[in-house]
């Protein structure tokens, strides 16, 4: 269980948010948790790999190589021919 304070403009617009979706203010609060700690998993695994000894870096076009995907440029010009 987890009790947060809001200020009152952030508890408004929380409140209003919920009457209009009809959705809990919880269910609010714990969405914006969730993404936020994704964020930040993500963004200590990126300095993470900044980190290393000998980081590897590439171009857009060797990771869209790597992939093995079409960028999308490409394949609007592919599509119109």
């Amino acid at each position: 269980m987890l009790a947060v304070r809001l200020d009152q403009k952030t508890e408004t617009r929380l409140e209003r948010l919920a009457k209009e979706t009809h959705r809990t203010k919880s269910y609010f609060v714990k969405r914006a948790i969730t993404n936020f700690l994704d964020e930040m998993e993500d963004k200590l695994i990126a300095v993470a790999r900044l980190e290393q000894e000998n980081p590897t870096f590439l171009t857009s076009d060797e990771l869209w190589r790597e992939l093995g995907w079409e960028k999308p440029a490409e394949k609007s010009k592919r599509q119109r021919k």
